[in-house]
């Protein structure tokens, strides 16, 4: 039996004494619309399989080759693939719960429409794979070569794709939503209009990036680079800017309002007409940064420091200027009904706090 094709009586014979379908040839075995359960497949050459709309459960793969194999419309639940040949197989529409692919070969397969759930992809290949308008809900990738891998429409959804490349990804259209793409490089890339809300972002790189209209609502950058990146009409509402660092960035009309952009650093930055009412810019190093016509009603500046900083016609009803020292401040027709200064009781309080800080 080893050698020979075998067939589904066979299958269930094995199943029955609770033994693996171990190193056999399925040939053109049709699995299509067939539900499977609680079987191993160990060392199975099964090319070209027709799996589409079939259901397994608890099935595992070990050093197969399912290359070419058509799953489309087939669903998974707790199914693993373990060293698994499975180039240009087609997945297309269906349903993944709970499944790994580990040392796996997932090249140029097609995942379009696809819903893969609580699942994980770990040392995969995954280059050339579409993904295209597939649903990655709370599943991982990491360890991934992903040159080629194509997001165009899909949706992550708390998914996790750490330290990927995503110069060498396809995002159009994409839209993530609590996703860990921290480390994540951006550098050059069109992302305009991308949706990225409350995604952790830390430490990711979007130099030279255009993010024009991008949604990056309540998203985690912090230490994230934004060097000669263009944010114009961009999302940052309630976003954590905690230690960025922005250069000669276009973000005219940038909306960030109750963002926290605590001890970013910003160089030749254009906010003119940015909308950042209760916006915290406290010890954050400001330079060359053009804040004309804005709306930061409320914002706070405590403790920021720097030079050439315009508020031309800004609005900065009830913000908070307490320690900040900004040289050439230009304050011309900017509104300050009830703007705060330094406090000398305040600062003799924080005296010790800010001691150590800059110790």
């Amino acid at each position: 039996m080893s050698e020979a094709a075998i067939s589904w009586d066979d299958i269930a014979h094995l199943q029955r004494l609770g033994r693996p379908v171990n190193g056999v040839d399925l040939g053109v075995l049709d699995g299509s619309g067939r539900a499977i359960e609680s079987l191993l497949f160990n060392q199975v050459n099964w090319r070209g399989a027709d799996l589409h709309g079939a259901r397994l459960q608890h099935v595992n793969f070990i050093d197969c080759d399912l290359r070419d194999a058509d799953f489309s419309g087939a669903t998974f639940e707790s199914c693993s693939f373990t060293r698994c040949k499975l180039g240009a197989s087609r997945w297309g529409g269906a349903n993944l719960q709970q499944c790994s692919f580990a040392l796996a070969d997932l090249s140029a397969s097609v995942w379009t429409k696809a819903e893969v759930a609580l699942s994980a992809f770990t040392q995969t290949d995954l280059r050339l794979a579409s993904f295209a308008h597939a649903l990655l809900h709370r599943t991982v990738a990491t360890q991934c070569d992903v040159a080629g891998l194509v997001l165009a429409h899909a949706t992550l959804a708390q998914a996790v794709l750490p330290g990927a490349d995503f110069r060498v990804i396809d995002v159009t259209g994409l839209v993530a939503q609590a996703a860990v793409l921290q480390g994540g490089l951006f550098g050059g890339m069109d992302l305009r209009g991308l949706v990225l809300q409350r995604c952790l972002l830390e430490g990711a790189d979007f130099t030279g990036a255009r993010l024009d209209g991008a949604d990056l609502r309540e998203a985690n950058l912090r230490k994230a680079v934004f060097a000669r990146a263009s944010l114009r009409a961009a999302k940052l509402d309630n976003a954590l800017l905690l230690d960025s660092s922005w250069s000669e960035v276009d973000a005219a009309g940038l909306s960030c309002e109750g963002a926290l952009f605590q001890s970013a650093e910003l160089q030749q930055v254009s906010l003119v007409e940015a909308r950042g009412t209760g916006s915290v810019w406290d010890h954050a190093r400001l330079t060359g940064v053009d804040f004309g016509h804005a709306t930061l009603s409320y914002a706070r500046f405590d403790h920021a420091s720097g030079g050439r900083v315009g508020f031309r016609h800004a609005r900065l009803d009830h913000a908070s200027f307490h320690n900040t020292r900004f040289v050439q401040a230009d304050l011309h027709a900017a509104q300050t009904q009830r703007l705060r200064g330094t406090s000398s009781s305040r600062l003799a309080a924080e005296a010790r706090a800010l001691a150590l800080e800059t110790a």
